[in-house]
């Protein structure tokens, strides 16, 4: 009885790790989060250009209008944080949009 006391107090506490987040030792930046938004927003504006399918339907679905919202927003996002990345990130973000914009314009 000993042996399956000591089970279950195992498999309560590998339940308990499971469960419990890990935690950062610091907070996510700003600038972080609107850097992975503008990837999110990148990888939206290239399916609207009908050059990848879209991640959440496989689907193809060419809408420029939507291209245009997307590269257009990655922009005001990049002037906003463009102060505060270091010059490999800026290179990064102009080569992403001038990528999309090239290609918006064929």
């Amino acid at each position: 009885m000993i042996e399956t006391n000591d089970e279950e107090k195992k498999d309560e506490k590998q339940d308990e790790s499971k469960e419990t987040p890990k935690l950062l030792d610091e907070p996510i930046a700003v600038k972080d989060i609107v850097y992975m938004t503008i990837l999110s927003l990148e990888s939206k504006a290239w399916a609207y250009l009908d050059l990848v399918a879209h991640p959440e339907t496989q689907k193809h679905k060419k809408d420029p209008k939507e291209a245009k919202a997307a590269i257009d927003a990655i922009d005001a996002l990049y002037k906003i944080i463009e102060a505060d990345l270091d010059p490999k990130e800026k290179k990064d973000i102009q080569v992403r949009l001038t990528n999309l914009r090239l290609n918006f314009a064929k």
